[in-house]
C-alpha cells in the first residue's frame, strides 16, 4: 500500500465527513462518510462543483463561497434539503498558495442528529461497562452507568432463573417497573407474558375481581360468562404487583395463601385452581413501616420479602443521569421526527437538578423539550417546565454548590429547601439521616448508637438499610 492509498483508507475510517476542493469549488477528494451522508456516488461528487448544490437548490448556503471572498475558516450550519432534510455543522479551512490566495478548502462535516451518540458515549468514557445491560429478549433498554445500578442489573441477572418473590422499593419514578421487566426478561419465563397489575389505579371492590377472576352471575354487574383474572394470564410467566403498599388489608390474606399455595379461587366458585407464576412485586413506601403501624401484614411481607432490592433515587446515582437524558431524547427525536441538542447551559442544570420525580420526571422533561423548542437547540430557558423555578441553585456545580452550602446560615439553607418546595417529610428525612450517619460514625457499635439516640437496635438497623448510612 503505498501513502497514498495509506491517506485515503485513514480519511475513510474518520466517523464525520471530509471532502477537499480546488481553487474553483471543484471536489477533488471525499470521504466515505460524506458520501453516505449526501447519497451520491463518489464518481458523481467528483464531477461536481460545490456551487452546484446551491443552484439545485439541495443547499441553503454555500459556505465555501464565504471562504472563498472572506479567505478566513468559516464555520457554519447548513441545511441540506434532500427528501428528509437535515442539518450539518460545516468546519470549512482554507490553504493559500504563495500569493495569499485560495488554493484549497479542507472541511469537516458534522450531521447533527449524530452529536448526541458523540455525546452519549463521551459521557461514559472511562466507565467499565456500558449504558445498557444486555438481556436475552428485551422490548427496551436498561440504562446503567452508576455502580449502584450495576450492582442492581448484576443481582437481577442472577436471580432471573429462579422463582423466589422479589420485592423492589423505591421512590415513585425509579424505574421499578423496568427493573422488573429486565428480570423476566433475563429469566426462563420470558418466552411468556409478564402481567402487570397497578394495584393503587384499581378501586378495592374491583381489585379481587380483576386479581383472581370470577364466575357468572356472581355479583351485579359481571360479564355472562364470567372473566378469568390476572393471576391465570400470568400463567407460566411473570405477575407484576406495583405500588403493592396500596393493596387492601383485607385482599392481603388471599394474596398470601395464592403465593405460598399456588392455588386460586374465582370469585362466586368452590373451585380451586392450579397457578403457575413467578411473583415481583413493588413498593414506594417503607413495608416494614407499613406493619408496624398495622397496615401490612407482617407475614405477607416476609413472603414478599424473600429478595430485596432497594433503587436509589436518581439524585443519588448522577451517573446515570446524562445517559438517560440522551436516551430519551434520542427515542423523542426519532418519535417525533426531529433534529433536538442539549445546549451546554441546558446540560448544566439537567446535571445538577435534584430530580425528585426521578427517571419519570427526566423523561417527561425530556419529551416536553423535544415537543416545544422550535429550533434545533434546547434552551433551558424555552422550556417551561414546573422543575425551573424549584432549583435556583441550577447554575453551580456540585462542587462549588457543596462549598457553597459550608458557608450558608442555617436560614439560608432553610429558605433555599423552601424556594425548591421541599417538602416537611423530605426535609425530616434528611435531618434524621444526618443525624442517624453522625451517631453511627461516633459510636462503637448499632447497639451504642440505639442507646444514645434512645430508641431499639433493630430500628437503628432498618433506618440504616433504608438511608444506606
Amino acid at each position: 500500500m503505498d501513502k497514498g492509498e495509506f491517506y485515503e483508507l485513514v480519511m475513510d475510517n474518520i466517523p464525520d465527513g471530509v471532502y477537499i476542493l480546488d481553487a474553483k469549488g471543484n471536489y477533488i477528494f471525499v470521504n466515505s462518510t460524506y458520501i453516505k451522508s449526501i447519497g451520491l456516488s463518489k464518481a458523481e461528487l467528483m464531477r461536481c462543483n460545490v456551487y452546484d448544490f446551491l443552484s439545485s437548490g439541495q443547499i441553503n448556503v454555500c459556505i465555501s463561497d464565504i471562504v472563498y471572498r472572506e479567505k478566513r475558516r468559516v464555520v457554519m450550519f447548513q441545511d441540506v434539503l434532500q427528501k428528509r432534510p437535515f442539518r450539518h455543522l460545516v468546519i470549512s479551512n482554507p490553504i493559500f498558495n504563495q500569493k495569499g490566495e485560495v488554493q484549497n478548502i479542507v472541511a469537516l462535516v458534522k450531521r447533527l442528529d449524530t452529536l448526541n451518540g458523540y455525546y452519549n458515549e463521551a459521557s461514559t468514557s472511562g466507565i467499565s461497562a456500558t449504558c445498557s445491560i444486555p438481556a436475552k429478549k428485551r422490548s427496551g433498554t436498561v440504562i446503567a452507568v452508576s455502580p449502584a445500578m450495576r450492582g442492581i442489573l448484576a443481582m437481577s441477572q442472577t436471580i432471573a432463573d429462579v422463582d423466589s418473590a422479589v420485592l423492589i422499593s423505591g421512590e415513585s419514578g425509579t424505574g421499578k417497573e423496568v427493573v422488573a421487566q429486565f428480570i423476566h426478561d433475563c429469566g426462563q419465563r420470558s418466552e411468556n407474558r409478564m402481567v402487570v397489575v397497578n394495584c393503587a389505579a384499581l378501586p378495592e371492590n374491583l381489585l379481587e375481581a380483576e386479581l383472581f377472576g370470577y364466575e357468572k352471575g356472581s355479583f351485579t354487574g359481571a360479564a355472562a360468562g364470567g372473566k378469568a383474572g390476572l393471576f391465570e394470564a400470568a400463567e407460566g410467566g411473570t405477575l407484576f404487583l406495583d405500588e403493592i403498599n396500596s393493596l387492601p388489608l383485607p385482599l392481603q390474606g388471599k394474596l398470601l395463601r395464592a403465593i405460598e399455595t399456588k392455588t386460586i379461587q374465582r370469585i362466586g366458585s368452590t373451585k380451586s385452581l392450579t397457578v403457575n407464576f413467578r411473583l415481583i412485586a413493588a413498593t414506594n413506601e417503607d413495608l416494614q413501616d407499613m406493619v408496624e403501624k398495622k397496615l401490612f401484614r407482617n407475614d405477607l411481607f416476609y413472603r414478599l420479602n424473600v429478595i430485596p432490592l432497594i433503587l436509589p433515587p436518581l439524585r443519588e446515582r448522577q451517573e446515570d443521569i446524562m445517559p438517560l437524558a440522551m436516551y430519551f431524547l434520542k427515542s423523542y427525536c426519532e418519535k417525533y421526527m426531529k433534529t433536538r441538542l442539549f445546549t451546554e447551559k441546558t446540560i448544566q442544570y439537567i446535571q445538577q437538578y435534584l430530580w425528585p420525580g426521578n427517571v419519570r420526571e427526566l423523561k417527561n422533561f425530556v419529551e416536553r423539550s423535544v415537543i416545544m423548542t422550535a429550533t434545533d437547540y434546547i434552551e433551558i430557558d424555552n422550556v417551561h417546565s414546573v422543575a425551573i423555578n424549584r432549583d435556583h441553585s441550577a447554575g453551580i456545580n456540585s462542587a462549588s454548590r457543596k462549598d457553597n452550602d459550608c458557608k450558608m446560615t442555617e436560614e439560608d439553607k432553610l429558605a433555599l429547601m423552601l424556594s425548591q418546595r421541599v417538602s416537611l417529610n423530605e426535609y425530616l428525612e434528611r435531618c434524621e439521616r444526618s443525624y442517624l450517619q453522625y451517631a453511627l460514625n461516633n459510636c462503637k457499635s448499632s447497639y451504642e448508637a440505639a442507646d444514645v439516640l434512645q430508641t431499639s437496635q433493630s430500628l437503628i438497623m432498618r433506618r440504616k438499610k433504608k438511608y444506606r448510612v
